[in-house]
């Protein structure tokens, strides 16, 4: 059985070019006037899906809706399915509705089972995401009952990235936007090293978004030292601004940001510029190309789940 990579040759390539055996083949996509997509398996033969490992790893781009990628998604999984593989593996690496797992409010749909149902129905044997926004607070698995879910952590590598940009003699103060993300300031706290890690309290009104966030009781000071700043996506960059600003009335020497995914529009990327981080960086989970923000990949990351689970 072979490891088939499909996609698009700038994500799905490089995973198949990261890997010790593989091949790729790609996918053209078809938007007609109308707005339905078409996306066309580019196959060199009849059977080159059958019976192999087809792994759907496509990435979503930060102009595309969301919606049209995902019925994209899924009739690219029901087309395999009918080319007979022998087990197909989806990677989304933004989860998309996943922020919709729960009843927030009376009536609303619990959209992240709906989605795990479709990708199941459509044929998925497995699911692979990076940081779902229930990371470390719901196990995506209890989504799916007839595929494996599995959700990769992109924060090691962000942690690695930024410490080797930081002077080795220069601590950090890991601060989470809210205290729903302190395990992840706690992990790219541990892996930069630093013991120092903390969560903005965050309040948030369900009907107006308005946001309210205070720090206390904190054990260390923040006076004149770096403050990562760490989240897992960005969508208006409201939160992430108002905890730098929290940060530099504590006396920051300088604010950092870091998140996995750039949900974000290049104006509000823009707007989180005007309090002055040192720094932005995110991955590649969603295809952006935005001057000053600074990009991680984590192709790494998927092709060593690849390796190890085919």
């Amino acid at each position: 059985m072979d490891v088939i990579l499909l996609g698009k040759p700038e994500f799905a390539g490089k995973i198949a070019e990261n890997l010790s055996s593989s091949t790729y083949i790609g996918i053209e996509e078809r938007i007609f006037p109308d707005g339905e997509v078409c996306p066309r398996l580019l196959l060199s033969e009849e059977n080159q899906i059958k019976g192999n490992h087809i792994v759907i790893a496509m990435q979503l781009e930060s102009n595309q809706p969301k919606n049209q990628y995902l019925i994209s998604l899924l009739w690219t999984i029901y087309n395999v399915k009918r080319h007979n593989p022998a087990r197909i593996s989806c990677v989304m690496p933004y989860h998309l509705y996943s922020r919709q797992d729960r009843e927030s409010r009376k009536g609303e749909p619990i959209s992240s089972r709906h989605l795990a149902r479709a990708i199941e129905s459509a044929g998925a044997n497995d699911f692979i995401t990076i940081n779902s926004h229930t990371y470390g607070k719901v196990d995506i698995a209890q989504f799916f009952s007839n595929s494996q879910a599995c959700d990769l952590s992109a924060i090691p590598i962000l942690g690695s990235t930024l410490k080797s940009r930081l002077s080795p003699s220069q601590e950090s103060i890991c601060l989470s936007p809210d205290e729903g993300a302190l395990f992840l300031a706690k992990e790219i706290a541990r892996s930069m090293k630093t013991p120092y890690f903390a969560a903005i309290q965050k309040t948030r009104n369900l009907d107006t978004g308005e946001i309210t966030q205070k720090l206390e009781g904190l054990s260390f000071e923040i006076e004149n030292q770096s403050v990562v700043i760490i989240d897992d996506l960005v969508s208006s960059g409201r939160t992430m601004i108002g905890a730098a600003n929290i940060a530099k009335e504590k006396g920051a020497k300088e604010v950092i940001f870091v998140y996995v995914h750039a949900v974000h529009s290049p104006t509000s990327f823009t707007t989180m510029q005007e309090v002055n981080p040192t720094l932005t960086i995110t991955t590649d989970t969603i295809k952006t190309n935005i001057s000053g923000l600074t990009t991680v990949s984590v192709v790494p990351l998927i092709s060593s789940w690849i390796e190890e689970n085919s």
